[in-house]
Order: C-alpha cells, then structure tokens, then sequence
C-alpha cells in the first residue's frame, strides 16, 4: 500500500484469494479454506472451476465518491487464451469520517466458469484501467486416480 495518495490509484486490492467458499454478511468478507493454488477434477475436462474468489479494494478518501469499473479477466497464460471476463462496478457513499477510506469486499462464485483443459490459469484484476493484482492456481486431471 502507498501512503502517498498523490503518488497512487487511490485503490489498493488488500485480498484476492481463491478459496473454497466466500461470502460477505453484514459488511463482512468471509472466507472458507482461502489461499488454494491447486483444484484436481475428478470429472475430467472440460471441468467447473469448483471454488469462490474473494477480494477487497480499498479505496482511498479521495476516491471515495466516484463510480469505480473493474474487470477480472481468467486466461491460461501459455497461450494467452481467455477463459472468462468478469466486469463489475461500485461506487462508495457511505457516511465517512474525514480522511476514512472505505474497503469494498466481493465473493464471487466461480463454478460457472469452465476450465478447458488441466493447467495454469492466471486471474488478473483491474480497476480504472489500473492493474491491481495477479493470482494463478493449476487445475488437474484426477479422473483416473483411484483411492
């Protein structure tokens, strides 16, 4: 995080985990089992990505008024291929202390997203044109282990 605010976005994303299930109740991000890099499929491909995303942007104060557009974009990143493009947007209005910022926080089921094949899968997010953050995870074939 930058504390010089005239040297920054004004937008810090603080948390970007895939996890197992994510949610957000009162205000709250919760997140279950977070911080998975690696989801085996015992389906074989084409495959659900069988996880949730959780993320929060801070905002800093002197951001805090304007209407923010973001997008999350899941490629493989051998082949630059996308697999899918997710566009969001908010805008923060809350009754503020001054100087306060404000953390937005988003729980994104991902299982109708479809992974083509086993791999890496990069997922990158960007707000106001402005790259904020990169996670990768690896999908397995697990169809033909026994246990």
């Amino acid at each position: 995080m930058n504390l010089d605010d005239f040297d920054s976005t004004g937008l810090d994303l603080t948390t970007l985990l895939l996890c197992d299930y994510a949610n957000i109740r009162e205000g709250m991000l919760n997140i279950v089992s977070g911080g998975i890099t690696r989801i085996a499929t015992s389906t074989g491909f084409p495959s659900q990505i069988d996880a949730h995303l959780a993320m929060s942007v801070y905002v800093h104060p002197h951001r805090i008024n304007e209407t923010h557009n973001g997008r999350i974009i899941f490629r493989y990143p051998d082949t630059v291929e996308e697999i899918a493009r997710i566009e969001f947007q908010f805008h923060g209005d809350a009754q503020l202390n001054p100087g306060e910022g404000l953390n937005f926080h988003f729980a994104l089921p991902l299982q109708s997203i479809t992974a083509t094949k086993p791999g890496q899968i990069d997922v990158s997010v960007t707000v106001d044109e402005s790259p904020l953050g990169l996670i990768s995870f690896w999908m397995s074939d697990a169809s033909g282990v026994s246990h």
